[in-house]
């Protein structure tokens, strides 16, 4: 299937360009595969929760960080999009399986909203005590 996209201008008229999914054909099919990527992370998350040490959240807490994660998307309806996110989350399990990242990068993935944004002007660095 084929949708269209931007328009592209050949000779004097615009034409819509034809643009095609990267791997999943319709909706269907990349709900499929996120629920797929899904479950994959959650079949990890005791072994993940161990080895990166997260152990001072109860295991509940760490799957619903998971869950929050996968649920901030919710509402993106295209299909190619949701293909290079299920992309990017099996790139980040195989991360994850083969220790690429340390406890810190996990935390700051799944808890990122939590982590208080740097200032930026000079007078909020200097009352906080940084230069």
């Amino acid at each position: 299937m084929s949708r269209l996209g931007k328009l592209v201008k050949t000779g004097a008229e615009l034409v819509p360009r034809q643009m095609t999914a990267v791997k999943s054909a319709n909706k269907e099919q990349a709900r499929l595969s996120v629920l797929q990527v899904y479950k994959e992370l959650q079949r990890l998350t005791p072994s993940f929760w161990w080895d990166f040490e997260m152990t001072d959240m109860p295991l509940p807490v760490f799957r619903a960080a998971l869950k929050q994660q996968f649920m901030k998307n919710a509402d993106i309806q295209d299909v190619r999009i949701v293909d290079r996110l299920v992309g990017e989350a099996h790139q980040h399990i195989y991360s994850i399986r083969y220790a690429f990242y340390n406890p810190d990068h996990v935390r700051n993935f799944l808890f990122r909203e939590n982590v208080e944004p740097k200032p930026k002007d000079f007078l909020s660095k200097f009352l906080i005590g940084k230069d």
